[in-house]
């Protein structure tokens, strides 16, 4: 590495390791009962820890193992990890005391996480403590020394094992370590992600619909490649009229001014931002000729908000959905949704570090351009040629029948107030199962819950910690579709409010009496 290289590979690590990479909600199990179905009676191992070591498995290029006693934080297990062949790291922990069932959870952002960073094991264990075998991969390849898309410079195999095979073939060698271990296979085997791990768990549904029973996908990056591109397209519009994060109060207010009591109920969220119809043209104030200023917004930005809320277009078309309003708000610290993923004061947002790492490292695969100028980007003629990364890369295909008929059982969740992925993406990809496969039978295996003011998988200023994964549980194994969740938004560790999160299409209606942050005074109903 020649030293006009090292400063470039140290800001890309430092991009790598401040953009949050959300794995999963972390309100899994909170919600299970002493009496919970995965509490059943727990299966012993039928050898020892050590003797996983001599198992010879296909692609296993390296196999450790060792057991670890119990402590506060986790229970007595068998701590595998390996090697898949080229370069997927994963870890397999197989507790003493078994539930019988497989818990595997995601990745997040351009994945290559060090299995065992602090957050990362935080999730295992909160699983194992419950008996859950739990899998966990990096997607083959490590971030530390190729961060954001770089892996993927002139190297088709590890695109795919971060598209979709990493977690393909390390569940299945997870299941062969299962049946070693314990003499049998998992009875159920469940995934859990969101973001990248939501893309990955739609995936899995999509093209390998044996390898889980059921599947929790939060805001799933399922158009990874729009996703990418609308990065792009905002930048190039705040390249152009820059917006201060000191304006984003007053377009915050504006939105609220406009849409607050549009759902009925005046508190602060949106149930559903499609029904707001703010206009930065109308409802934001106007600088006049010459004045610039915190307060007040000039032509030009007016026109850059214009073309961030307007979508993605390509020759006269939407390709790609605009931001909703909403994400704009503050959130308890009281920091705007647009802070950092949108709009920034240091050298890229996060939507563009991740977009031109996009363009840089996937659009043009197997011949990635890493010198490429994002600002020169062409949206009416760059964007029709990049269309073998989408066949590889997105998780669009709405014909979940053969997952349907295997049984499985699909939530999803979306933040209606996520400026990282567009909550559009999953109540499109939804109405497109449901044309495709039929709404009565859709419901009867998948389930989208939009969450107002939630930030991306979690955060904002709305209830955003509910416990999804037990629901799944139980209607895959005792047939008992969730018909809510019951979400709560947590302030100064005290719950400040709670609210049912509904299937949609349906929305929490307000009764219109009793107090606006409780439960209780709520009911899923048809908008």
């Amino acid at each position: 590495m020649n030293a006009f290289e090292r400063p470039l590979l140290a800001a890309a690590v430092l991009w790598a390791g401040i953009i949050p990479v959300h794995a999963e909600n972390a309100s899994s199990f909170t919600a299970a009962p002493p009496d919970a179905p995965f509490r059943s009676t727990p299966i012993s191992p039928q050898v020892a820890c050590t003797a996983i070591e001599r198992l010879v498995l296909p692609e296993v290029s390296f196999l450790k193992s060792r057991s670890v006693e119990a402590t506060d934080r986790h229970p007595a297990h068998c701590q595998v990890t390996g090697v898949i062949q080229p370069e997927i790291q994963f870890e397999i922990t197989l507790p003493d005391a078994w539930n019988r069932r497989l818990y595997m959870f995601g990745n997040g952002g351009y994945a290559g996480e060090n299995l065992a960073e602090a957050s990362r094991q935080d999730t295992r264990n909160a699983a194992l403590r419950q008996g859950f075998a739990v899998v966990q991969q990096n997607s083959g390849h490590d971030a530390r020394a190729q961060p954001l898309g770089s892996f993927a410079e002139n190297n088709l195999g590890k695109l795919v094992d971060y598209a979709s095979r990493g977690v393909h073939v390390t569940v299945t060698r997870a299941k062969d370590l299962i049946q070693a271990y314990y003499d049998r296979p998992p009875s159920y085997s469940y995934w859990e992600g969101c973001s990248t791990g939501g893309r990955q768990g739609l995936m899995s549904a999509q093209r390998y619909p044996g390898d889980f029973d059921g599947i929790l996908a939060g805001a799933p990056v399922l158009d990874f490649t729009g996703t990418q591109l609308w990065g792009v397209w905002n930048a190039q519009a705040l390249a152009k009229a820059p917006i201060s994060l000191r304006q984003l109060p007053v377009i915050a207010k504006a939105v609220l001014d406009k849409c607050d009591a549009v759902d009925g109920a005046k508190d602060g969220l949106l149930a559903d931002p499609r029904q707001c119809s703010f206009n930065p043209a109308q409802d934001l104030p106007q600088c006049a000729e010459g004045q610039t200023g915190d307060q007040c917004f000039t032509q030009a930005q007016v026109e850059t908000l214009q073309t961030i809320y307007g979508g993605v277009k390509s020759k006269g078309e939407v390709i790609f959905p605009g931001q909703l309003p909403g994400a704009e708000l503050a959130d308890a610290s009281g920091a705007s949704g647009w802070k950092e993923w949108i709009v920034s004061e240091g050298p890229k947002s996060r939507q563009l570090a991740y977009g031109e790492s996009f363009l840089k490292y996937f659009a043009n695969i197997p011949a990635s351009q890493p010198n490429l100028d994002w600002k020169q980007f062409n949206f009416d003629k760059d964007v029709e040629p990049i269309s073998r990364i989408r066949e590889i890369l997105d998780a669009n295909n709405p014909d979940l029948s053969e997952f349907e008929k295997r049984g499985g059982r699909l939530i999803t969740y979306f933040g209606w107030a996520d400026p990282a992925l567009n909550p559009m993406m999953g109540v499109n990809y939804y109405e497109r199962v449901r044309r495709t496969m039929g709404e009565d039978r859709t419901s009867n295996f998948y389930r989208l819950f939009m969450v107002p003011g939630m930030f991306h998988c979690r955060g904002g200023f709305g209830p955003d910690r509910f416990d999804a994964m037990t629901p799944l549980i139980n209607w895959v194994e005792s047939g008992k579709a969730p018909e809510s969740l019951q979400a709560r938004q947590v302030s100064s560790s005290q719950v400040v409010r709670t609210r049912p999160l509904c299937p949609y299409p349906q929305v929490a209606t307000y009764s219109g009496t009793g107090n606006i942050d409780e439960a209780a005074n709520f009911s899923c109903a048809q908008p």
